[in-house]
């Protein structure tokens, strides 16, 4: 069964084009990030480690809005890029206490997480987002 939505773009043009205050505007985006984490977080590969502060899951924030930009990103979690996109396995030498070493290390598959859940979740942001304009504006 396949269903088409038509007049959406209209609408949000219409609702986009509608005279907002900046901290009505700055409502809306974070409504619409906080879906978009929420997509995010289901999507997440979840290991088996204990240690709940490296955890990509509980990383994930958003960067509050500004200037008409919400931000969804993985926070301290410094490998988040690796695990989306993947990496090809490699090697380098490496001096540690003088002696060189050989550092060897195996490919990893892409696992687009982010990309998943941003994609999942643009229907519900632009909905958060649209209901957050009518509230501020009485619609």
């Amino acid at each position: 069964m396949n269903f088409e939505i038509q007049g959406l773009d209209a609408l949000m043009q219409n609702l986009m084009n509608l005279p907002l205050e900046e901290a009505e505007e700055n409502k809306a985006l974070n409504a619409g990030a906080k879906v978009v984490k929420e997509a995010v977080e289901k999507e997440v590969p979840v290991g088996k480690s204990k240690n709940k502060k490296n955890k990509l899951k509980n990383n994930i924030k958003i960067k509050r809005a500004k200037d008409g930009e919400a931000k969804v990103h993985t926070g301290k979690a410094y490998h988040g890029h690796i695990i989306e996109g993947g990496r090809s396995a490699g090697s380098k030498y490496v001096t540690k206490k003088g002696i060189r070493q050989k550092v060897t290390w195996g490919p990893i598959a892409p696992n687009p997480f982010f990309t998943r859940g941003f994609e999942f979740s643009k229907p519900g942001a632009l909905n958060a987002i649209a209901d957050e304009i009518k509230k501020a504006k009485n619609l």
